[in-house]
C-alpha cells in the first residue's frame, strides 16, 4: 500500500512554521475568557468540530480525489497512537483554562520541552545534545522567573491537569517527528473527531448558542487548525524538543496579548523571564546545528 509522504523541506523552513504555528495559539486563552457562560467540555466539543472540518478542508485543497486515501492509507498505530494523543491534550487544556488562570497553564505546560527531551532518544532515536539540555533548563528557569508569585492556591486540580497537557504535547510532538515522513494532519483531524464525539456525548458538549457557535468556528480554525497544519509540517525537519522548545513562545505571546486585548500590564518579572526564554529558544535552534557542525 502507497503511503503519502511529506516533502523533504529545509531546516529553517520547518523553524519559520513552528513560530507562525506558535503565534495563533496563545489566543486560546482570549478566547476562552469570553465564553464565560460554557464549560470546558462545550468549548472542546464545538473547537474541535471546527478544527476537524478546517482540516479536511486543507486535506481536500492538498490531495483532491485522493483525501480518502491519505486516511486509510496511514499507518495504523501512527494514527491511532498521535489522534489518542491530540484528543487527551486537547480536552485536558481546555478543560484546564476553566479551572485555572491562563498563566498556570502556561507555566506547566513549559515543562514539556524536558517530557521531550526525556522521551525523544527511546522513541525518535534522535540524542538530545548538551546544547538541548541546556536550552531546555534555561527555558524552564525563565518560566519560574515570570512565575515568581508562583502558582494559584486552591486551583490543584486544573494544574494537575496543566502538568498532563505537557506531558501528553510532550508524546505527541516526539510521535510527530518519529512519523515524520507520513502526514499526519488526518490523524489530528481523526483525534478532533474524537474530541468533539466525547465531549458531546458524555459532558453535554453539544448545546450551545448561535452567537457562542460563531466565536467557536473562529477559534477551532484561526486559531487551532491552522496553527496545528503549520506545527505537523514542522515537524518534518525541526528535532521533537527545539518543535516544544519553540512553542514555549506561547508564554511570551500570552501576556503580550492580553495587554493588546485587556490593557493589562506587563510585569518586569515578565519581561526578564521572556527575554530568557527567548535566549533558550535561539540556543536550541542554532546550538544543535553548530555542535553537529564541530563533529563533523
Amino acid at each position: 500500500m502507497t503511503k503519502l509522504r511529506t516533502r523533504p523541506q529545509p531546516y529553517l523552513v520547518g523553524i519559520l512554521l513552528v513560530i507562525l504555528a506558535t503565534i495563533g495559539s496563545p489566543v486560546s486563552g482570549l478566547f476562552v475568557r469570553v465564553l464565560p457562560e460554557l464549560n470546558g467540555w462545550q468549548i472542546n466539543c464545538w473547537r474541535s468540530f471546527w478544527m476537524s472540518t478546517s482540516l479536511l478542508v486543507y486535506l481536500a485543497f492538498r490531495y483532491g480525489r485522493a483525501t480518502g486515501e491519505s486516511f486509510r492509507n496511514m499507518l495504523r498505530p501512527a494514527l491511532l497512537a498521535v489522534a489518542l494523543f491530540f484528543a487527551a491534550c486537547s480536552t485536558a487544556y481546555v478543560t484546564s483554562l476553566t479551572l485555572t488562570s491562563v498563566a498556570d497553564v502556561a507555566a506547566l505546560v513549559a515543562l514539556s520541552p524536558i517530557f521531550t527531551a526525556l522521551l525523544s532518544r527511546p522513541v525518535t532515536g534522535e540524542r538530545v545534545n548538551a546544547a538541548t539540555w541546556v536550552a531546555a533548563l534555561l527555558a524552564l528557569s525563565g518560566v519560574i522567573v515570570v512565575m515568581e508569585d508562583g502558582l494559584t492556591a486552591g486551583h490543584w486540580f486544573g494544574n494537575l491537569l496543566a502538568l498532563f497537557v505537557a506531558l501528553t504535547f510532550a508524546g505527541q510532538t516526539v510521535l510527530l517527528r518519529r512519523f515524520r515522513e507520513l502526514d499526519m494532519v488526518p490523524a489530528i483531524c481523526i483525534g478532533g473527531g474524537l474530541v468533539f464525539m466525547v465531549a458531546g456525548l458524555f459532558g453535554g458538549g453539544f448545546n450551545i448558542s448561535a452567537e457562542s457557535m460563531l466565536i467557536l468556528a473562529l477559534m477551532g480554525s484561526l486559531q487551532l487548525g491552522i496553527p496545528l497544519i503549520l506545527f505537523v509540517r514542522s515537524a518534518a525537519s525541526v528535532p521533537a524538543v527545539t518543535l516544544s522548545l519553540i512553542v514555549l513562545l506561547d508564554i511570551i505571546l500570552n501576556p503580550l496579548w492580553a495587554w493588546i486585548g485587556t490593557g493589562e500590564a506587563l510585569t518586569l518579572e515578565a519581561a526578564i523571564g521572556a527575554g530568557i526564554i527567548i535566549v533558550a529558544v535561539v540556543l536550541s535552534i542554532v546550538g544543535g546545528k553548530w555542535i553537529a557542525g564541530r563533529a563533523v
